[in-house]
This record gives C-alpha cells, sequence and structure tokens, in this order.
C-alpha cells in the first residue's frame, strides 16, 4: 500500500518547490528489482531426516517475483554477493517507487485544487 502524503497545509507554491526538488533527484534506477527477498527454513521428504524433528534445512535465500496472474519466479541467491545484489536492487526499486507515488500525489493536489500550471502540464 502506498504511503499517504497530507497537503492540506501546504500552499501551492510549496507544492511546486517539492516536486521540483523531487524531479531533480529522480532517476530510474538500473540496478532496480521488483522483487522480494525471502529466507526459509525447509523440511525435506525423508522419513528419518533431523527436519523431520524440529531441525529444518536453511536457511534458504530466494528472490521472488510476481510476474502476472498465477505467474511466480523464484530463484535461490547462492552466494552473499547474489544476496546483497537482489536486497540492493530491491530498496533502489522500493525508493523510487515512493518518490513516484509522492510526485502523482502532489500531481493530484494540483489538479484537485485547479491550479493546473505549465509546470504540471508541459512537461
Amino acid at each position: 500500500m502506498a504511503k499517504t502524503f497530507t497537503f492540506a497545509r501546504v500552499s501551492n507554491s510549496a507544492l511546486l518547490r517539492r516536486k521540483a526538488a523531487l524531479v531533480r533527484t529522480m532517476s530510474i534506477p538500473t540496478s532496480g528489482i521488483r522483487a522480494s527477498y525471502v529466507r526459509q527454513f525447509l523440511t525435506c521428504g525423508k522419513r528419518n531426516c533431523r527436519c523431520q524433528r524440529g531441525m529444518k534445512h536453511g536457511p534458504f535465500h530466494y528472490l521472488v517475483q510476481c510476474l502476472g496472474r498465477g505467474s511466480v519466479r523464484k530463484f535461490l541467491l547462492k552466494t552473499p554477493t547474489e544476496r546483497e545484489q537482489a536486497r540492493a536492487g530491491i530498496a533502489a526499486h522500493v525508493a523510487f517507487q515512493e518518490r513516484l507515488e509522492e510526485l502523482s500525489q502532489i500531481n493530484a493536489e494540483m489538479l484537485r485544487r485547479g491550479a493546473v500550471t505549465e509546470t504540471l502540464l508541459g512537461e
């Protein structure tokens, strides 16, 4: 769920300044990954294995992507380097989406106020 920004007591000029600051700092992260990082402990199917008595195998680290309705891609991150790159890519994507959401809410608020300006329309 997106973070909701409150602009009730913010002036139009302050919103435009914030918008300009967001646009200046926004760049599409080339390392961004829209996915989840999952750490799991698993049990196998062997009857006499220690995992059947509570000592599960793992941890296993996965990158999980939802690609569409009923379509999920999940793969094992085997090395610490892969795990760190996955976490960094996910963080970069999340940070970009948060800035994009704030920009979207500023634009919607400016439209709601009837303060349609060249800055809003002529980008």
